[in-house]
Parts: structure tokens; sequence; C-alpha cells
């Protein structure tokens, strides 16, 4: 199932490309903050922040849930009518949330690491540009992990609107 989660989540290109870049930058705007409210550079402020990016991705997250099942409900109906049951469907909506959260999470990491190699390799030259990390490790793993917690609010908008979906909607419009 979740192998046709990730199958589903990919056809739907434009969606699943703009929320994977929301998340990619609402993931790292989240460690960044919390890397520089651990330091204590900006005080509250930073925590503000944190707080605000958390709001806006348990938002997010339902619209994309939502937008989901909303836009696919024929196809939902239509797995209902060849057997599906609404647990099988909210395996493949949860999967494809969880599968957009996830990559989002590892394009953080992939930019990341790319970036600190090139600090590394900069400071071996011994040239002081004064660059430094800019997020540590940490952060952006607490980060992604609350923002996967966060999904399961989703899941359960998801699974609400699965349940109101029915199998006579596959049938409706098959001649026009």
């Amino acid at each position: 199932m979740w192998r046709k989660a990730i199958l589903l989540s990919l056809r739907e290109k434009k969606i699943f490309i703009a929320f994977t870049l929301i998340y990619t930058i609402l993931i790292f705007l989240t460690s960044f903050f919390i890397d520089i409210g651990l330091s204590g550079e900006l005080g509250e402020t930073a925590w503000y922040f944190v707080i605000i990016f958390f709001g806006t991705s348990l938002f997010l997250s339902l619209l994309y849930a939502w937008i989901l099942v909303s836009r696919k409900r024929r196809v939902w109906a239509t797995f209902k009518c060849i057997g599906y049951t609404n647990k099988n469907i909210l395996v493949l909506v949860s999967g494809m949330i969880f599968f957009t959260t996830l990559v989002g999470f590892f394009i953080v990491i992939e930019v990341l690491f790319h970036y600190a190699a090139g600090v590394a390799y900069i400071n071996q030259t011994g040239i002081n540009f004064g660059v430094t990390i800019l997020v540590d490790l940490i952060p952006v793993i607490t980060t992604s992990a609350i923002f996967i917690v966060v999904q399961i609010f989703a899941f359960i908008l998801a699974y609400r609107k699965v349940l109101k979906v029915r199998p006579i909607i596959a049938l409706k419009k098959v001649g026009e």
C-alpha cells in the first residue's frame, strides 16, 4: 500500500512539488530558529517564529489532506467500488502526506550536508570568509519529528473526509 501511496503522490506532480517545497522551507526555517533560540541570539523572538512555523505546518498539513481527499473523490469512490476499505484508502492518503513530508526532510538534510561540506572545504583552504554552519543536525531532526507528529491531525481530517465518500460517486457521470 505504501508503494501505491508514493506512486499516487508522484502522479499529482504540481501539488506534490508545491507542498514538498513548502515543507522543505518550513522545516529549514523552523530548525534555523530553534538553533538560534537555543543559542540565545534572538531571545524569545526566535521561539515566537518557531511557534508560527509550527502553526503554519499544521494549517498546511490540514490543507494538503483536504486537497488530496477532495480532488480525488472519484478515485477513492472507485477504490471503494473495487473492494478497498476506508482503512486501505486512509493508508494511501496518509502515505501520500507522510511521503511529502519525508521528501521535504531529506531535501533539507541534503542541502545542509552539501552546505557543511562546502564550508569545511572553504575553511581548509585557509581563507577566512566568516562562513559558519547554518543549522545543526539535531534541530532539523527534532523539527522533522514534530512535523511528522503534526501530520496526525491531517490523517484524522483525511479519515473523516474519506468516510464521507460514497461508492456511488464513481458511477455518476459515466455516460457524459
